[in-house]
């Protein structure tokens, strides 16, 4: 059975709650300006475990993710 795509998910960026629609994407969590740091070399997005996430990755619920410097 597919999940419908009007489901919302939390997902953590910083420590802070954020709330999404299933099926957006990373770029979407960390926000536009956050979002052209990455892709500028200034920043990355990794997750609780410290590996790296892809701005066009999924996100899940629970998810936590930060934006360090590289």
């Amino acid at each position: 059975m597919t999940e419908p795509l009007n489901r919302k998910i939390t997902v953590y960026v910083d420590g802070e709650p954020r709330r999404f629609f299933l099926g957006l994407r990373v770029r979407h969590a960390v926000g536009y300006k956050q979002a052209n740091r990455v892709e500028g070399g200034e920043a990355v997005v990794v997750d609780d475990l410290g590996s790296r996430v892809d701005l066009d990755g999924a996100l899940y619920d629970g998810e936590r993710l930060h934006i360090v410097s590289p």
